[in-house]
C-alpha cells in the first residue's frame, strides 16, 4: 500500500455555505474526495445538525444533510451532538441519541466512524481505556450509548487521548506506531480506535494552520515511513487575534494553506502519496493482517 493520507474534520462552527465551499475547493481545485462530519443534535440550531433538541425539531438543513449522509459525503458522526457547556438547553441521553440513530438507519445510514466532540458537557463522548468525564461507554450512566453505536454499525472511534504530534503511523502494525489500536471499555466492549495528527499547535488545528500540518518535512516523513496518517482539522474555523474561534470567512483557506494543499496534490500526482476518504483508509488498515495492536 502506498503511503496514505486522509482528513478527519470536526464540523464545529461550520454552516452549510462554509461546508459547501470547503468541499468545492478540495474537489475542484485539488481533486481530493474528502468526507466530513455532522451532528445528530444541536439545541443551538446549527445548520450542520439534523435536529435541534429532539426529533420533533428538524435542523435548518435537515433534508440537505440527510442526502449528504445517504451519499456518503457526511460519513463521520461527531459526538452524536453539540452538548458543550455553552449549549445547555438539552442534555445528552441514551434515549435521545438512540432515537437519532434509529432515524439515521431507517432513512440513510449510520456512519462507520465516531469522533468525540466538545468538552465536559458532552458526557456522551467515548472514553475508551482512559475515561475521565466520558459516560458514553459507562453502562451505569443515562448517557451510555456505546452498545447502540456498535449495533448501528460504528466500527472506528476517535477519543480525546488519540491526538498525536507524530505524523506518520504504521498502516499494518508491523513497524512503528500503529494507526489503529484496540481498547477495552468499561462496558466490556473492545473498540477500534484511530489516531489523528494534530501537531504541536497552540490551539486546535484550523484552516489557518493547515499549512503547519502539511509541511514538506511531514509529507517526506510519511513517504519514507511508508505508512499512513489521518490529519485532524477544523477547516471551517478561523481565529481572531486572541485565538478565539469563529466561522471561517472567505477565502476559507488562506494563501499558505492553499500552497500546502498544492504541495499535497503534487505528492498525489507523482503517485508517492495516496489522498483518500477516511472510511476507505480505516477499512484498508483494519483489513490488513496485524493492522492494529492487541487490546490494551
Amino acid at each position: 500500500m502506498l503511503p496514505s493520507l486522509a482528513f478527519c474534520n470536526d464540523i464545529d462552527f461550520a454552516d452549510w455555505s462554509a461546508y459547501r465551499e470547503v468541499h468545492r475547493l478540495l474537489r475542484e481545485e485539488y481533486g481530493f474526495q474528502t468526507e466530513d462530519s455532522f451532528w445528530l443534535f444541536d439545541p443551538g440550531g446549527s445548520e450542520m445538525a439534523l435536529f435541534k433538541g429532539s426529533l420533533e425539531e428538524k435542523g435548518p438543513r435537515h433534508d440537505d444533510l440527510l442526502e449528504e449522509i445517504a451519499r456518503g459525503r457526511l460519513a463521520i458522526l461527531h459526538g452524536g451532538g453539540n452538548f458543550s457547556r455553552s449549549n445547555t438547553q438539552v442534555r445528552p441521553s441514551r434515549r435521545l441519541i438512540g432515537e437519532g440513530l434509529v432515524y439515521l438507519r431507517e432513512r440513510a445510514k449510520v456512519p462507520q466512524i465516531w469522533t468525540n466532540h466538545g468538552d465536559e458537557g458532552d458526557i456522551q463522548n467515548i472514553g475508551g481505556d482512559a475515561p475521565t468525564y466520558h459516560q458514553g461507554d459507562d453502562p451505569s450512566s443515562n448517557a451510555y450509548i456505546l452498545d447502540l453505536l456498535l449495533q448501528g454499525g460504528v466500527q472506528f472511534f476517535w477519543t480525546d487521548h488519540h491526538a498525536s504530534d507524530a505524523f506518520a503511523f504504521s498502516a499494518n502494525g508491523t513497524a512503528g506506531r500503529p494507526l489503529l489500536v484496540r481498547e477495552r471499555t468499561r462496558a466490556g466492549h473492545d473498540i477500534t480506535c484511530f489516531f489523528r495528527y494534530r501537531g504541536a499547535l497552540p490551539k486546535a488545528p484550523d484552516a489557518q494552520t493547515l499549512s503547519l500540518q502539511l509541511t514538506q518535512r511531514n509529507l517526506d516523513q510519511l513517504v519514507e515511513a511508508g505508512g499512513a496518517t489521518v490529519v485532524y482539522q477544523h477547516w471551517c474555523v478561523h481565529r481572531d487575534a486572541d485565538g478565539r474561534p469563529r466561522r471561517a470567512s472567505s477565502p476559507v483557506f488562506p494563501s499558505e494553506s492553499m500552497k500546502a494543499l498544492k504541495r499535497l496534490m503534487d505528492y498525489r500526482d507523482r503517485r508517492i502519496v495516496r489522498v483518500m476518504p477516511l472510511t476507505q483508509l480505516l477499512l484498508e488498515c483494519s483489513a490488513t493482517a496485524g493492522g492494529h495492536q492487541h487490546v490494551r
